[in-house]
């Protein structure tokens, strides 16, 4: 009976080292994701990396929307009704399963950017939640 919980304790050590080989970035591959397939209007590759009850807030806290299906309908009148649209990326930051991007949008060619921070958080390898900072 003692074996057992001797195997356990000795097997611990091993478990916090593979948690703490894991890749600290992994959370940035959706958020990539998804800044790549906007800028190229590319609507299901840009949905893909979001969860299918993700919601949308103004910061902080004000809900603008929720659901892909959300998304889906406003993100694709965007990529449909302006083809210039482009974000730049200025700055990232990284906190585990949150991302603070700061984001440049032109929306029409010729147009002034508009500058925002979008901050992302990211569960089980899709983007859960976005909070918009204009």
């Amino acid at each position: 009976m003692q074996l057992p919980v001797v195997l356990i304790f000795a097997l611990l050590p091993f478990f916090a080292v593979a948690q703490s080989s894991a890749d600290p970035y992994a959370a940035v591959t959706p958020v990539q994701t998804q800044l790549d397939a906007y800028n190229t209007g590319d609507l299901e590759g840009f949905l893909s990396a979001y969860a299918d009850d993700v919601k949308i807030y103004t910061f902080p806290d004000e809900l603008v929307g929720e659901g892909k299906d959300n998304m889906r309908e406003r993100y694709g009148r965007m990529f449909r009704e302006m083809p210039e649209l482009h974000c730049r990326l200025v700055s990232r930051t990284v906190m585990g399963n949150r991302i603070l991007d700061h984001e440049s949008v032109v929306f029409r060619k010729g147009g002034n950017p508009t500058e925002v921070i979008a901050i992302y958080l990211v569960e089980e390898g899709l983007i859960t939640e976005v909070r918009f900072l204009r």
